[in-house]
């Protein structure tokens, strides 16, 4: 199985180095997602090997968003 690494737990040096995916590929890292044609206030949440979805205007290009980062919202089933 492929370990999923969260932007957390990346080296400092590759927080540093934007990530971006276009739409159809598979999900470089898990984290948050703003679309190059869509709001900057929307970020999806997309799980690492996904595939990315399209944007608002169809086929685009996504960026991570690294200050996204932080605990779930809610609790995870199986977490103390």
């Amino acid at each position: 199985m492929k370990k999923i690494t969260g932007p957390q737990y990346r080296k400092a040096s590759e927080r540093k180095i934007q990530l971006k995916a276009s739409t159809g590929s598979h999900c470089p890292a898990n984290g948050f997602w703003r679309p190059e044609d869509g709001p900057a206030n929307e970020p999806v949440f997309v799980f690492e090997g996904s595939m990315m979805p399209p944007g608002k205007r169809g086929s685009t290009m996504w960026y991570l968003d690294d200050s996204q980062a932080g605990p779930p919202a809610y609790r995870l089933p199986g977490i103390n």
